[in-house]
């Protein structure tokens, strides 16, 4: 019995599976990313046990911002020249100017309230803002420490580039 023909459109060269793991040699670890790694988990520590970008034992994106200058600022470097994606986004991240709507500290007693780049904040209307606030606060003051935006908010988002 002679096995059928494959179909004309069909490949001959089987599709092979991409894999998103590095081999073991080349992924990035504590150990094969900074000279100083000791001095990293330390600092690591301290910071996340700290108040300023977030709450005590908590980790944020403003607590890792910290972490690279207080690691810098320390005499740490880096073994590879070239930052990973992440890397990359807490740059832009980081040159972004991050304000509240009205300039003001985000912590209040009345809640936290939202803490946006200011082209963000240019681009929503006056009653987009009070929303996005009022979402915050409440969520704050219901103890969560990440609040969603409202949809007009998620819309106006610039991508990082």
């Amino acid at each position: 019995m002679k096995t059928p023909a494959p179909a004309e459109d069909a490949s001959s060269k089987p599709v092979r599976k991409r894999t998103k793991t590095r081999p073991a040699a080349r992924r990035r670890t504590i150990e094969n990313t900074y000279s100083d790694p000791a001095l990293r988990e330390r600092l690591k520590e301290e910071i996340r046990a700290a108040a300023k970008g977030g709450d005590p034992g908590t980790w944020s994106a403003r607590k890792s911002q910290l972490l690279t200058l207080a690691y810098q600022k320390q005499g740490g470097g880096y073994l590879q020249q070239h930052p990973n994606s992440k890397q990359k986004e807490l740059k832009e991240w980081t040159k972004q100017d991050w304000q509240t709507s009205d300039q003001q500290p985000a912590r209040r007693a009345t809640g936290t309230t939202r803490y946006l780049p200011k082209k963000e904040w240019e681009s929503l209307t006056s009653a987009e803002k009070k929303a996005t606030n009022a979402k915050k606060k409440a969520g704050s003051r219901a103890g969560e420490h990440v609040v969603a935006n409202t949809a007009a908010t998620k819309r106006s988002q610039l991508p990082l580039k």
